[in-house]
């Protein structure tokens, strides 16, 4: 059977390099990977009904910006909408957003260098980043709202989530996701490609498999 290309979209803050554990263990995959342009040119390919794989701030960016059809989604530590919303009380206080943004301006490298940290980045390096583009999707994250995006998309789904993810909570995971698209990870936090990658493959692989031809 021909396996569809994956296509793999990070979250933010982070690069293409993200996903390197990952595709380590994938290596009978076709992938390629879009680079926001955090810390350098950004970059979207162009692929034929991908079987899109996303990390945290990637879905809502890849349901905003990727075209339809899509093979299927795998969504690691992701979300449809971030902030809370009149019916999305599960989501984050706005004001986390506002605040990072406040102070984007006069420190862009130790607001993504304190955020990395929490996500579980040990010493996180940000000399090389792009405020402009950083600072552009931190404003659309603290609005976005692709919910219904996601409901209608018409591929097969997979979403995988940590019990002790700081950044995306399990009662935001539980409410961003139908109860059987989502598997979580006992003592998982937010990087589960980084700190699980044996895991995310073997669901990718069985994702896969679901996946028409």
């Amino acid at each position: 059977m021909t396996r569809p290309g994956l296509l793999l979209v990070h979250g933010w803050g982070f690069a293409p390099a993200f996903w390197g554990e990952l595709l380590l263990r994938l290596p009978d995959f076709d992938a390629d990977c879009v680079d926001m342009g955090f810390y350098g040119e950004r970059r979207v390919p162009r692929m034929s009904r991908p079987l899109v794989v996303t990390h945290s701030m990637g879905l809502p960016w890849a349901l905003a910006n990727i075209p339809r059809p899509w093979s299927g989604l795998l969504a690691v530590n992701s979300f449809a909408r971030f902030t809370r919303a009149q019916h999305f009380i599960e989501g984050v206080a706005p004001r986390m957003v506002e605040r990072m943004l406040s102070r984007f301006e006069s420190d862009p490298h130790g607001v993504a260098a304190e955020f990395l940290g929490r996500c579980g980045v040990f010493e996180p390096d940000t000399s090389g980043i792009d405020p402009a583009p950083l600072a552009e999707a931190l404003a659309w994250l603290g609005k976005c709202d692709e919910r219904t995006s996601l409901m209608m998309l018409g591929c097969p789904r997979m979403a995988l989530a940590g019990r002790n993810d700081p950044i995306v909570p399990e009662v935001m995971s539980l409410a961003s996701f139908l109860p059987g698209e989502l598997v979580l990870a006992e003592g998982g936090g937010h990087l589960l490609p980084l700190t699980h990658p044996d895991w995310v493959a073997s669901c990718l692989r069985l994702l896969t498999a679901r996946v028409a031809p």
